[in-house]
């Protein structure tokens, strides 16, 4: 019923010209909208909020204006940003404190709805106080198509970062929460996947220093070309309407990756208290688990309880995150997607075919310079977020 007084309240409005005041809500989007998927958002809002009711509008095709609105006796502030007169309002309910529960868009697995594009906009009232509120922004969705297939679902989640086994500057050990899903490579990017994107091979391991497998870990690249990848393949997956609102190709944080590297597990390793030659490929101290010492193909050993192969060994992997000359930075209390923008180092993870297995552990963490191209390194890529 007071969802109902809402719609009343709408329907008398008019457009007028007169100073706007921003609400505090906003729009977010939680996970994204793809062909055979549930897309979910929610809206943040002050908790002065709180009890009120709210509608959230679904205009499409997307509205691009945005404009003040009347209704007399009504105060109200925000812009409209949607075209009420010809949008739907298939959710509504009553604000907590935080804002609205999340709320989901179940979407066909049907190629035809590639590239359907909508806006979203929420409008809440103090029904007794004759009073409404816009969101100060909206959702202008478009349905991407299927992700490739070797890419993993990785909910949001929290896990305890760092180690007291290791190095100070992978202490103090701290719980960290994930809060937005993304997609893991289930394997380290390939030569032929590397080659396909940029049209080139860096990597020592192929003729004349090794036999030619398209399927190895592309090796010798730096951050730098690992990044340039990252946005090549972004634009790539964006001409074919496969990118999902909001997101990009891009290197994992390095939160992000010891979060799917662990899995949910405690130990140093993701398989243990230790690490054996039939679980990775990396140097045995002093010998090497496949000789003379080379990276094998990816996916030859078994995944991780998350479908993640290779997260111990083969080559170390990038990570987005910045350091500087291995100098403890990790924080001493809970953080939420912690990433770290500045320091002249990048992160490197996981060990690799010539590092000894204490240099493959979980939280294992080193820095290399940006543009230091080495036959044990190469990277493995996220769809998430825009950072």
């Amino acid at each position: 019923m007071r969802c109902a007084l809402v719609f009343v309240l709408l329907a008398s409005l008019s457009v007028t010209a007169r100073a706007q005041v921003f609400t505090g809500r906003t729009m977010e989007m939680l996970v994204p909208a793809v062909v055979g998927q549930t897309a979910s958002f929610r809206i943040a809002a002050p908790s002065a909020a709180a009890g009120n009711v709210y509608v959230v509008f679904w205009c499409a095709p997307p509205f691009t204006g945005q404009s003040p609105i009347t209704i007399p006796g009504v105060t109200i502030h925000g812009l409209l940003r949607v075209d009420l007169h010809t949008s739907v309002s298939p959710f509504s309910g009553v604000l907590g404190a935080t804002g609205s529960a999340p709320h989901d868009i179940p979407i066909p697995n049907q190629a035809t709805l590639v590239g359907y594009a909508w806006n979203l906009q929420s409008v809440d009232a103090n029904v007794a106080a004759q009073t409404m509120w816009l969101a100060d922004d909206d959702l202008a969705l478009t349905v991407a198509g299927a992700v490739p297939s070797d890419l993993v679902p990785i909910a949001p989640g929290s896990f305890q970062m760092g180690s007291t086994q290791g190095r100070p500057w992978e202490q103090p050990v701290h719980t960290v929460h994930i809060t937005r899903p993304f997609w893991i490579g289930s394997h380290e990017v390939t030569q032929a996947e590397y080659e396909a994107v940029t049209g080139s091979n860096p990597s020592w391991f192929q003729p004349p220093h090794a036999t030619y497998d398209p399927d190895r870990p592309v090796d010798r690249v730096s951050w730098n070309l690992a990044m340039s990848y990252c946005v090549a393949l972004t634009a790539l997956e964006a001409a074919a309407n496969r990118l999902p609102t909001g997101y990009e190709y891009r290197l994992p944080t390095e939160a992000e990756w010891e979060y799917c590297c662990r899995a949910g597990t405690t130990t140093e390793w993701n398989v243990g208290a230790s690490l054996s030659c039939s679980q990775a490929n990396f140097n045995d101290n002093g010998s090497y688990c496949v000789p003379p010492g080379e990276t094998v193909t990816v996916g030859s050993y078994a995944p991780n309880a998350w479908g993640l192969h290779d997260m111990h060994g083969n080559v170390e992997e990038w990570c987005l995150d910045s350091c500087t000359n291995d100098t403890p930075n990790y924080p001493s209390g809970p953080v939420s997607d912690p990433y770290v923008s500045t320091g002249s180092d990048r992160i490197l993870r996981g060990g690799a075919w010539a590092i000894y297995p204490i240099a493959c552990r979980s939280a294992n963490r080193f820095g290399l310079g940006p543009s230091n191209r080495s036959y044990v390194t190469g990277f493995r890529v996220v769809l998430a977020p825009v950072r």
